[in-house]
């Protein structure tokens, strides 16, 4: 049997509640029962829950809906910036923060938190494999992109690690060598 789309069972949900006119509680009922079936990647934005009621003609309170924010907005804001990293100096920071909301999420059992933190880390790891391929930054500048990704990636594979991994890789010859000066 085919597995119904996010859209077939917002309409779903909305006939199985009996709901009436669609409010913020509405909406929050729908988008918990979503993800109660799909896992946090089912939630949707209340504006994408609207839409969908709206295209049936359903009654919404669109000035309810559009106070309320996104599910994901809360973590966005405490990742925001942390997944384009200029230099090695600005990229530990992001690794730390990043790091240390993660242990936070975990330590809560926020799944949704933990997976947004380690997105935030992937994406983090491809903008900088980006620019280090980007033949319009000097030599210099992509090395250290290259490196960047690098922090990511070992921090993605083992964070229980990074730490001490990092320590180790920035008193290596070869680090003080390339980044030595960039780092003072």
């Amino acid at each position: 049997m085919k597995r119904k789309s996010k859209s077939e069972m917002v309409l779903e949900i909305y006939d199985q509640e009996a709901m009436g006119e669609v409010t913020a509680r509405e909406i929050a009922l729908i988008n918990q029962k979503l993800i109660d079936e799909f896992g946090e990647g089912g939630s949707m934005s209340p504006a994408e829950i609207a839409r969908i009621l709206i295209d049936e003609d359903l009654p919404v309170r669109l000035d309810q809906v559009f106070r309320m924010s996104a599910l994901t907005d809360k973590y966005e804001d405490m990742l925001e910036g942390l997944a384009l990293n200029k230099s090695l100096k600005q990229a530990e920071h992001s690794i730390r923060r990043i790091d240390s909301l993660h242990r936070e999420f975990l330590k809560q059992s926020d799944k949704t938190g933990a997976r947004l933190a380690r997105q935030t880390a992937i994406r983090a790891k491809e903008n900088a494999l980006a620019l280090s391929r980007n033949t319009a930054n000097a030599s210099t500048k992509r090395a250290e992109h290259l490196e960047i990704a690098q922090w990511f990636t070992v921090w993605l594979q083992t964070p229980d690690f990074f730490e001490q991994w990092l320590e180790l890789r920035k008193n290596t010859d070869d680090f003080k060598a390339r980044f030595g000066e960039i780092l003072t």
